[in-house]
C-alpha cells in the first residue's frame, strides 16, 4: 500500500526489479505477489499487502511491478483472484456478495492490467464468489480468466484453499474438492 501511495510507476518498476533480483539470487522461480485486491474495508487484516482502494491506481502500479519482477526470470504471481479484499466481516475465507457489474468495474481492472503486462501466474483466493469458492469456481477461473481474459498461464490456489471448499460446504471431501478445482482449471493446490 505504501508503494501505491507514491503514484510513482518508476518506483514500482524499481521495486519489482529489486525483489525479482533477490528472488533470483535465492534461486526462487516464483514470487507470490503482487497482491492487487482492491481494499475498501478497514476490517480486512491484509490491506497492507494491496495497492489501495482505487482500481485505476492499482492497475497503473501493477504493470511496472510485474515487468520488473519478470525481467529477472522470476514469475510474478498476481493474487488473490478474485474479490479477496471485500469478504463479509473482513474475514479471508468468507463470502463476497456483489454484483457482476461492480466486480467488473471496481475489482477486475487491476487483474486485467497485470495479465496484459504479462503476469504468468495467478493465485486464486480463499473466499467464495457468487456462492462458489474461487479455487473451484469454473466461471471465475475458466470462463472469465482463461477464456474471456485469455490467460494461458499457471493458476495456483492460496494455501490449502482447495481443502477449504469442504468448510465452505461445497465439497463433500478432499476428492470432491480436488475434482471441483480441476474442473475449474486450477493447476495446483498450494499446500
Amino acid at each position: 500500500i505504501n508503494l501505491a501511495a507514491t503514484w510513482d510507476k518508476d518506483m514500482s518498476l524499481l521495486y519489482g526489479r529489486s525483489i525479482g533480483e533477490e528472488a533470483r539470487y535465492r534461486k526462487k522461480d516464483i514470487l507470490l505477489g503482487p497482491g492487487i485486491n482492491i481494499c475498501r474495508t478497514p476490517l480486512n487484516g491484509r490491506n497492507f499487502e494491496y495497492m489501495g482502494e482505487d482500481p485505476y491506481l492499482a492497475g497503473q502500479m501493477v504493470v511496472p511491478y510485474v515487468k520488473g519482477v519478470q525481467e529477472n526470470g522470476v514469475a510474478a504471481c498476481v493474487k488473490h483472484f478474485a474479490a479477496y479484499g471485500v469478504p463479509q466481516a473482513g474475514r479471508d475465507y468468507h463470502t463476497v456478495d456483489m454484483s457482476e457489474l461492480m466486480f467488473r468495474n471496481r475489482y477486475l481492472p487491476p487483474y486485467k492490467a497485470a495479465l496484459e503486462a504479462g503476469a504468468v501466474t495467478v493465485m486464486s483466493s480463499f473466499n467464495d464468489f457468487m456462492g462458489v469458492p474461487a479455487s473451484g469456481n469454473k466461471w471465475l477461473l475458466h470462463d472469465l480468466l482463461r477464456e474471456e481474459l485469455g490467460f494461458k498461464g499457471f493458476v495456483v490456489s492460496d494455501y490449502n484453499a482447495v481443502h477449504e471448499m469442504i468448510k465452505h460446504g461445497t465439497a463433500a471431501d478432499g476428492k470432491d474438492a480436488a475434482c471441483q478445482a480441476m474442473n475449474a482449471h486450477l493447476n495446483m493446490d498450494m499446500v
